[in-house]
């Protein structure tokens, strides 16, 4: 709230100013730059506010904010199915003996999904593969983004993407009564869209952050994302249990609009193009990030592809990433459909997990930049050593939640939640792993462990639509557990034996021998800013961010 009131008084301030005033102005004799408290006294005091915040503050805002409207509008749907689609159906005798039950503990307050009476006729097969339909889209376009953000710049490409994607959002409603595989594909080209959403921050990041603030602005980027979990789940189960499921939709897509006008009026693609930024922090930019381009190196492919550390952050990416997509696709439905949660409740409790997993992010982050500062211990068993225990903790966590048989809710919402804690460690362990073994190549590498990341969103609905299709008891929900602890269990151990944090030969430059390892060690914890390729942003590895997301 207190953003929109901002950007309302700014963008008032600026209607008052006018869009055509510079906020340089050269004077007669010598060109001498006016101060800012000269331009200040001529301008009055209707703009100050719009010059106290810097420009590049007002982007990084507008990023924490559409990151959260973006989480929103695709991530709703995940509870909207639980509303939408009649569970009861579907549910068929098992060996015509065994019916479907529900946990019989699930506490007061809350109803039984027997009585959730939706309009849609889908089996749990069909949701699951529709539920995985965004990240059959989202695999084919990260690459693209890339090239796009390039070309088009990522005022142009974010602003498009983000309005194809509300207006698809929108849509999704009048999809989903025609057909099954209509809101397929309408989920299909959703992911499409969003993929070139992240190679843009990366591009026009490269162009705006200096390398001392570059945490800082991506860290204000991209805690919009675990914000927009948080807030997506109890706001969606509000808008479907008060005004209808369809709202799920509709209310995201209108504060999406909002943005998108915030958006084309406050963005722009670098400092060069911006028509009021101050000539100060312009110049402070200028001065950080450098104005020489680098030559882009050549990828050796085939050395990246047989290299054991780069295929060690691909399974690492996919195993932990099978965790947390199960989490936003099946949570609401696991809730429901086995612990019997009423509506609002499953949305609240939906929410819990994503606050854990934030917290003990930014908690590990910090504990594993104090150690690598400390200097006592080799970074890649320090790395290795949140491997280890996230993964452990996963594995352990799931493996209890298979023998609760789902029967327990208090115990299953808790496990459920400190799992997501573990599996938070990983930022801190393999995912800051890329600009240190492959810094001319993080770009690359980090596409490679991205993919694979993917494909966990892809199969981990597929796999709990096929095991509960018909039948979603809570013993096959068990299976489901232990399918995800064995995944959990043989990434990990992969991972931690083939993760590496020194400069890989195939990675290093000419001239590299003997001064990138330095360099590397200089940076100390400044880890991992996804160094893409289509950012320009300079190879010193020096300069390259702390890694706190």
């Amino acid at each position: 709230m207190s953003f929109v009131i901002y950007c309302t008084v700014y963008l008032a301030e600026l209607w008052k100013m006018g869009t055509t005033e510079k906020d340089v102005t050269p004077s007669d004799a010598g060109g001498k730059t006016e101060t800012k408290s000269e331009r200040d006294s001529e301008k009055g005091s209707c703009c100050l506010l719009a010059d106290k915040i810097p420009a590049r503050y007002v982007l990084a805002a507008l990023f924490f904010v559409g990151h959260i409207s973006m989480t929103i509008s695709r991530g709703g749907f995940a509870l909207a199915v639980v509303v939408m689609v009649n569970s009861s159906s579907r549910v068929t005798p098992v060996n015509q003996t065994n019916t479907y039950q529900l946990c019989p503990s699930s506490g007061p307050g809350n109803a039984s999904t027997q009585n959730d009476q939706g309009e849609l006729d889908w089996s749990e097969s069909i949701k699951g593969v529709i539920l995985g339909a965004f990240f059959y889209g989202y695999i084919f376009t990260q690459v693209v983004g890339g090239l796009l953000e390039q070309k088009f710049g990522c005022k142009i490409v974010y602003g498009t993407s983000t309005l194809l994607g509300t207006v698809l959002s929108v849509l999704s409603p009048v999809a989903s009564r025609t057909s099954p595989w209509a809101i397929f594909a309408v989920r299909f080209c959703m992911g499409l869209v969003s993929g070139v959403l992240f190679p843009c921050l990366y591009g026009i990041w490269g162009r705006w952050a200096p390398p001392t603030e570059r945490t800082k602005l991506l860290a204000i980027c991209y805690i919009g994302l675990p914000l927009g979990n948080i807030i997506n789940y109890p706001l969606s189960s509000f808008l479907a249990a008060q005004l209808g499921w369809e709202y799920i939709f509709y209310i995201p897509g209108a504060s999406a609009a909002v943005w998108l006008v915030l958006w084309f009026l406050l963005g722009y693609d670098s400092p060069a193009q911006h028509p009021r930024i101050l000539e100060e922090e312009k110049k402070y930019i200028e001065e950080g990030i450098g104005t020489n381009k680098r030559q882009k190196p050549k990828v050796p492919w085939l050395k990246v592809l047989t290299s054991p550390p780069v295929w060690a952050l691909v399974m690492g990416q996919f195993s932990s990433n099978w965790g947390v997509f199960f989490l936003t696709t099946q949570l609401p439905n696991y809730m429901q459909n086995v612990l019997g949660f009423n509506i609002q409740t499953n949305g609240l409790l939906s929410a819990l997990p994503f606050a854990v997993a934030m917290v003990c992010m930014f908690a590990s982050s910090a504990a594993a930049d104090r150690l690598i500062q400390g200097g006592k211990i080799p970074k890649v068993w320090i790395r290795r050593g949140f491997v280890i225990t996230g993964y452990t903790g996963m594995v352990i966590c799931g493996v209890i939640l298979a023998n609760l048989s789902g029967c327990n809710p208090a115990a299953a919402v808790s496990l459920l939640c400190i799992t997501q804690g573990f599996n938070s460690l990983t930022v801190a362990g393999f995912r800051a792993v890329h600009v240190e073994f492959a810094p001319r190549f993080s770009g690359v590498t980090f596409a490679l462990a991205n993919t694979g990341g993917t494909v966990s969103g892809i199969f981990a609905p597929l796999l709990v639509g096929l095991i509960t299709d018909n039948y979603p008891t809570p013993a096959a929900w068990s299976t489901i557990f232990y399918i995800g602890a064995a995944i959990q269990g043989v990434g990990g151990i992969f991972t931690a034996v083939f993760l590496r944090t020194d400069v890989q030969s195939w990675a290093r430059g000419e001239g590299d021998k003997g001064s990138f390892d330095k360099n590397v060690e200089l940076a100390g914890s400044k880890d991992l800013v996804i160094a893409n390729e289509h950012a320009e942003m300079p190879m010193n590895i020096v300069e390259m961010p702390n890694t706190k997301l």
